[in-house]
């Protein structure tokens, strides 16, 4: 078929869309266009800013989870939920940062097929599950606050909702693992490599023009699963949470210093968790934006040659706002930022088991947070309890 008749040819509207064999084969016998050039401050930028966000994230996040580990009385139903969303960023930052990265920074895709469909598989994974968390927090919140005589979420029902927000996220990614592909152009003087999603496409029209239900379909349910729905639920929970803490009175004055007491811890909690929230819509919003427009742009406009380095700089936010989180929790609570400080002076596993003499010969144990086995001031507490 010459490319006349290519030109000219008619299609059938919702007929699958096949590659042309004939186009493919001839580009071994054409030069590819010539690879940009990246200027070296641009690349050594891009590693140091990763480099310094990929610490934080894993070497901040392993705090978090440690000092809940190691601590009995942080065990707290907000304190393991915000130890399921400190997982969840320990995964972007060990699966995707570099990823991403290396991406950037080279001429064509270098890591295979295995790490095209695995790191999209963990990114989408782990972020739909830090959203639903943030989702189940703030439902906790809500009715531990508002409906107090209801009583606390139950370890089965926190244990349930975690699972549930996994198995969900998972069902969410699990489309990657098929249509992220790793394509090879072979040109005559080089090969071009991508790591790119491949959907199956149908014509729309008799003029050839196709398009991607299948995508259109996921993005959107993406976007209102892992996005849409979760803030919304989150505003409108704090929102009321907010006016009721300001609403509420002490009932009298023997019971006012405890109510108030409680009350101030209370919004202490709300103040970190409602700044983690705004940090999530702030970082995520202009990827969720590129993810929809990429889908539901005309793609026979020409878009602005602006458009990859504003695409590339909208993922480096998303993926900053998991090393911004332990940074939130170690500013907005008090016991989150000793647990830091002792992990940044190389004494958190060495204090922990650490023996020293006592009176009389006798040998005492000193705790997590330094103080005596056998004090009753032992050991990190944060107090969200309702």
């Amino acid at each position: 078929m010459s490319f006349a008749g290519i030109a000219n040819r008619t299609c059938v509207p919702g007929d699958p869309v096949q590659p042309s064999a004939l186009l493919l084969s001839m580009l071994k016998y054409v030069d590819a266009p010539p690879l940009p050039v990246k200027p070296t401050w641009e690349i050594t930028l891009k590693i140091l800013f990763y480099a310094l966000s990929f610490v934080v994230d894993v070497v901040g996040n392993v705090i978090v989870v440690i000092i809940i580990y190691l601590n009995k009385r942080m065990r707290s139903t907000t304190n393991i939920l915000i130890l399921n969303l400190a997982i969840s960023d320990i995964m972007v930052g060990l699966f995707c940062m570099w990823v991403h990265l290396g991406n950037q920074i080279s001429a064509n895709w270098p890591f295979g097929p295995f790490i095209c469909k695995a790191s999209t598989f963990t990114q989408v994974f782990a972020v739909t599950s830090s959203v639903l968390t943030l989702t189940v927090i703030s439902i906790e919140r809500f009715f531990a606050i508002v409906f107090p005589l209801k009583g606390k979420m139950s370890q089965c029902v926190m244990g349930l909702s975690i699972a549930v927000s996994w198995l969900v996220s998972a069902a969410i990614a699990a489309p990657q693992l098929f249509v992220r592909k790793v394509i090879r152009y072979e040109f005559k003087n080089r090969d071009e490599v991508f790591c790119t999603e491949i959907w199956p496409k149908f014509y729309k029209n008799a003029a050839c023009i196709s398009h991607e239900p299948g995508k259109v379909i996921y993005y959107t349910i993406e976007g209102i699963v892992m996005y849409v729905i979760p803030v919304i639920i989150m505003i409108g929970a704090y929102t009321v949470i907010a006016l009721k803490l300001m609403l509420r009175k002490a009932p009298g004055n023997s019971l006012r210093s405890t109510s108030s007491s409680q009350d101030r811890t209370r919004k202490k909690v709300i103040k970190m968790l409602v700044a983690v929230l705004v940090v999530f819509v702030l970082c995520w919003t202009p990827q969720q934006y590129f993810l929809l427009w990429e889908v539901f742009r005309s793609h026979t406009t020409k878009t602005s040659k602006y458009v990859p380095t504003i695409k590339y700089i909208a993922v480096y936010f998303a993926y900053l706002n998991s090393a911004i989180n332990p940074i939130l929790y170690a500013g907005f609570n008090e016991n989150f930022r000793r647990g830091f400080t002792e992990a940044f002076k190389c004494s958190l596993w060495r204090k922990r088991n650490q023996v020293t003499p006592g009176p009389a010969g006798r040998s005492v144990v000193t705790a997590f947070d330094g103080s005596k086995a056998g004090d009753s001031s032992a050991g990190v507490t944060l107090n969200s309890h309702a």
